[in-house]
Parts: structure tokens; sequence; C-alpha cells
């Protein structure tokens, strides 16, 4: 059985970003983006599960990271 990341607690899911498991009492929801694509006129579009588990603990990044070392 897995415990909650910051309890203890039996867990009640996985957090979608970093993969921690938390209890009811520790979740929380965030917006989480499936897929980019460009839609009509050139604009921007974005698949999203509005209400993915979030563990509240990891910090989900608003922008890509650069990582040069794993090229």
């Amino acid at each position: 059985m897995m415990e909650c990341w910051q309890c203890g607690k039996p867990a009640q899911g996985i957090c979608r970003f970093c993969g921690r498991a938390v209890c009811k009492e520790h979740c929380s929801t965030m917006p989480f983006i499936l897929t980019i694509y460009v839609g009509e006129n050139n604009t921007p579009k974005a698949v999203v599960v509005a209400d993915a588990l979030w563990c509240g603990v990891c910090k989900p990044q608003p922008e890509p990271i650069e990582m040069p070392e794993i090229y």
C-alpha cells in the first residue's frame, strides 16, 4: 500500500506532476496540459485536464527548462 508523502496515511492518489503519493487531506488539483497545438489563425491552443491531482508540494514550472547536458 502506498503512503502519503506528507503524513504517512494511506494514499488515495498520485500527483500528476511529480508522482508523489498523497492522501485526501493533502491533495489539491490544478490544470495539466496534455498537448499544445497551433489552431486557426496561428493561435496556440492547449488540451487541458482541469482538475489533475497535485500533491501541493512540487512546483511545476510555467516554462520549459533548458537541459543541454542531456543532448
